[in-house]
């Protein structure tokens, strides 16, 4: 079952005059989506958040998908409408958002992983996803979209 843990790193900051802002929302995957879908995602995900200074996270399990994206309202308004008409997922639903200080994925990297036979026999969910839970427990979060995020990440993974 493929785990998609995935942010863009940057070190931008907050321009007093631009106010941060971020959104998380949740959907379901296209049930014949595969690692070559991923990696489109991930490709053209990488080139428009570099060019707009958008970070985030987005978590990929057991066809869900969730994601937190911080940026510039607008840019994350025109990037959801892009997000929203993308057949590789459906019932799309903004489950909160909001203005911000300061971005909590900053330095975070886009990663992928898909697990295979091998790897789920040696290492079993349950220890994965008891380290995950645990480092959740120390992730940043400073507003209530970013306590939703990090809840319904627990939440998936507990299925």
């Amino acid at each position: 079952m493929p785990l998609l843990i995935a942010a863009r790193i940057c070190n931008f900051t907050v321009n007093k005059n631009n106010s941060m802002y971020e959104f998380v929302y949740c959907s379901a995957a296209r049930p014949d989506l595969d690692s070559h879908d991923i990696a489109r995602i991930l490709g053209s995900a990488r080139d428009y958040n570099s060019k707009n200074n958008i970070t985030g996270c987005l978590v990929y399990y057991n066809n869900e998908f969730i994601q937190l994206l911080e940026g510039d309202r607008e840019i994350l308004q025109k990037l959801f409408s892009k997000i929203s008409l993308d057949d590789r997922h459906s019932r799309i639903t903004i489950l909160a958002e909001g203005h911000k200080e300061k971005r909590v994925f900053n330095n975070w990297s886009m990663a992928y992983h898909e697990l295979s036979e091998g790897d789920v026999q040696a290492i079993s969910k349950d220890v994965f996803t008891g380290n995950f839970i645990a480092f959740s427990q120390y992730a940043q979060k400073d507003t209530f979209p970013a306590i939703l995020f990090w809840s319904k990440v627990c939440l998936l993974l507990q299925q």
